[in-house]
């Protein structure tokens, strides 16, 4: 079988061969659940930013409607407050 150093050189050649056939299969899977793991990652991301998004996009809507009430409260505020001075005023008169 093994007759001349040349076929004990072919047998280690062809260990060789099989055990970086081996390595480079194995690194490929774990490539693929890496690249597996970072699609997750950023699916999820995007998930969390879409959610961010809409409640921004929630408060914005409720800031604007609350900026179209905002003259009328100051209006009534203002009021209020002329009101409540003409009657301290009113009092320290008598």
């Amino acid at each position: 079988m093994l007759e001349t150093s040349k076929d004990v050189l072919w047998l280690a050649l062809a260990a060789v061969i099989l055990w970086v056939g081996f390595f480079a299969g194995l690194s490929g899977f774990y490539l693929a659940m890496m690249l597996r793991d970072m699609t997750k990652v950023t699916s999820s991301l995007r998930r969390k930013m879409d959610t961010v998004d809409k409640i921004l996009e929630a408060i914005k809507d409720k800031m604007e409607t609350a900026s179209n009430y905002l003259p009328i409260v100051i209006e009534g505020a203002t009021r209020a407050v002329e009101y409540f001075k003409n009657k301290k005023e009113k009092r320290k008169k008598k």
